[in-house]
C-alpha cells in the first residue's frame, strides 16, 4: 500500500511433477543415460492495482517513488503441461582421462490461458492455447592429463515459459513465448598440494526473447510486456580451497562479473539491475579440540546498478514532484563489506549432540546500503542501510 493506492497479488499453484531416468554401460568406454521429466502447473491468480505496482526488473525508478494511479484489476488461471525426453551418452578415452558427454532435450511446451482480453462487462472469456517445442543439445568435455589437473568445457542451450504473473491479459500478455539462452563455460582444476585446490571457471551466456514492459507510449491490448528483451552475462570465477588439515578449512573465491540487459530496444545493452561487478567471500574455521571451534567469514560485493536522478518536472494533475532519470543504470549502489565472526562449542550426550554457539554479525559495524532513496523533492540523495553489528546467541540439537 502507498497512500491511496493499494496493490493486491494472490497466486494459489498446484504443481505435479514426476522425473524418471535411466543409466546403463553399453561397453566399457560408453554409459546411456535415458529419461523423462513430466511435470503439470495449475496456477490461479488474481491482481488489482497500480497497472505499474509491484516494479518489475527494468523500470525506471527509486524506491519509494509514488506508483501511477491508474489502476485495474483481473483474474486469470494458467495450466502448463510438459513431458520432455532426454539422452546423455559418456564416452571415456585414454584410460579414463577424457570424457565427452553429449546430450540432447526435446522440451515441448503446451499453456493454456483462461482470457486473451481483458474482462469487459459481460464478455465471455476466450482463452489461449499455444503449442511451443524446442529441441536443447548440450555437451560437456573434461580432461583431466594428471591426478592434480583437470580441465573442462560445456555449452547448453535452454528454454524457460513465460512467469504466470506475466500472463495476465490486463497487467501483462497472454501469449508471451518462451524465453531461450545459451550457456558456454571454460573451467580449470589445478591440486596445488594434497589438501589445496585452485580453481576457475569462465563463462559466457545469451539470452533471447525475454519479458519487459512495452516501450510504446500506448500499447496494444493485452501486450503490456512483450517479449523483446535481451540479456548477456560474462565473467570468470577464481577459488582457492583448503580441506580439512590440522583442524583448519577455508576458502577464498573471486568472482569479477558483466551482466547487461536490453530493456528498451532505443537503448542497447546496459547493466542489469542486479549487476554486481565485483564479488570477494573469504570463510575459514578452526577445530580447537575438546568440542572448541571458531571461524570467520568476510565478504565484499560491488552495489547494483541503479538510474540516477537529474531533474524533477511538476505533475499538476496530481500535484505531486516526479523524477527525470539519467542515463539507465549509470550509477551504483555503495559496496558492501562485512566480516562475521562464530565461536561454537560441541557437547556430546548419550542419545545426540548440543551445539552452543555465539555469532557476531557486521563486526565492523558498517552501514551497508541496500538501496539509494531520494526525499520528497528528489533534491537529497540517501540510502536504506542493513542491519548494524547483531550478536546471536543460539543452541542447536542434532542426533
Amino acid at each position: 500500500r502507498f497512500g491511496d493506492v493499494p496493490t493486491e497479488v494472490t497466486a494459489k499453484s498446484s504443481l505435479l511433477g514426476l522425473r524418471a531416468s535411466y543409466r546403463g554401460r553399453a561397453s566399457k568406454m560408453l554409459s546411456v543415460m535415458v529419461g523423462v521429466d513430466a511435470e503439470v502447473v495449475d496456477t490461479e491468480e488474481s491482481r488489482s492495482g497500480s497497472i505499474v505496482s509491484p516494479p518489475r526488473e527494468g523500470d525506471l525508478r527509486v524506491f519509494g517513488q509514488p506508483p501511477l494511479d491508474r489502476v485495474n484489476a483481473d483474474r486469470w488461471n494458467v495450466t502448463r503441461v510438459g513431458l520432455a525426453p532426454f539422452g546423455e551418452l559418456d564416452v571415456a578415452l585414454f584410460e579414463d582421462k577424457l570424457h565427452i558427454t553429449p546430450g540432447l532435450r526435446f522440451d515441448p511446451y503446451v499453456t493454456s490461458v483462461s482470457r486473451v482480453t481483458p474482462l469487459v462487462g459481460d464478455t465471455p472469456g476466450v482463452g489461449a492455447f499455444q503449442d511451443d517445442s524446442a529441441i536443447e543439445p548440450r555437451l560437456a568435455i573434461r580432461y583431466s592429463p594428471t591426478k592434480r589437473a583437470s580441465f573442462k568445457v560445456a555449452y547448453g542451450r535452454y528454454h524457460q515459459n513465460a512467469s504466470p504473473d506475466d500472463l495476465s491479459a490486463v497487467f501483462g500478455n497472454p501469449v508471451l513465448p518462451t524465453s531461450s539462452a545459451n550457456h558456454a563455460l571454460f573451467g580449470a582444476s589445478a591440486r596445488l598440494t594434497k589438501t589445496t585446490t585452485l580453481e576457475t571457471t569462465t563463462f559466457y551466456r545469451t539470452s533471447d526473447d525475454l519479458v519487459i514492459r512495452n516501450p510504446a507510449s500506448s500499447p496494444l491490448l493485452a501486450q503490456a510486456l512483450v517479449a523483446q528483451g535481451q540479456g548477456r552475462s560474462y565473467g570468470m570465477q577464481v577459488m582457492l580451497r583448503q580441506e580439512l588439515v590440522h583442524g583448519l578449512f577455508g576458502w577464498v573465491s573471486y568472482a569479477i562479473v558483466r551482466s547487461e540487459r536490453v530493456y528498451s530496444p532505443a537503448e542497447g545493452f546496459k547493466p542489469s539491475d542486479y549487476d554486481q561487478t565485483h564479488v570477494l567471500t573469504a570463510l575459514g574455521s578452526w577445530d580447537l579440540g575438546k568440542g572448541f571451534e571458531v571461524g570467520a567469514r568476510a565478504r565484499f560485493a560491488t552495489g547494483f546498478a541503479r538510474t540516477p536522478v537529474v531533474g524533477t518536472y511538476l505533475d499538476t494533475r496530481r500535484d505531486t514532484v516526479q523524477p527525470i532519470f539519467g542515463d539507465r543504470n549509470s550509477i551504483r549502489i555503495d559496496p558492501f563489506f562485512q566480516i562475521d565472526l562464530r565461536a561454537s562449542k560441541r557437547f556430546k550426550l548419550p542419545d545426540g549432540e548440543l551445539d552452543a554457539y555465539l555469532e557476531i554479525q557486521n563486526l565492523l559495524n558498517r552501514k551497508n546500503p541496500e538501496e539509494l532513496v531520494y526525499s520528497s523533492s528528489y533534491r537529497e540523495r540517501g540510502s536504506i542501510n542493513g542491519l548494524p553489528i547483531l550478536p546471536v546467541v543460539g543452541l542447536r540439537w542434532s542426533r
